[in-house]
């Protein structure tokens, strides 16, 4: 991930809007759990949480 000196611009690979689910992944390692959704979802849950702090 980059930012621009400002913080405001965020690029980021791979495209995290693709890896949703875990079944969207070529390699998911497994170890047992039972994810609904990869931990990639998080990012948009904590950028929705800012942008409502705003």
């Amino acid at each position: 991930m980059m930012t621009d000196i400002t913080g405001r611009h965020l690029v980021t690979m791979p495209h995290i809007e693709r890896s949703t689910f875990p079944w969207n992944w070529a390699n998911y390692p497994e170890r047992g759990q039972k994810d609904e959704v990869s931990p990639w979802l998080e990012a948009f849950v904590n950028t929705r949480k800012w942008i409502e702090k705003k």
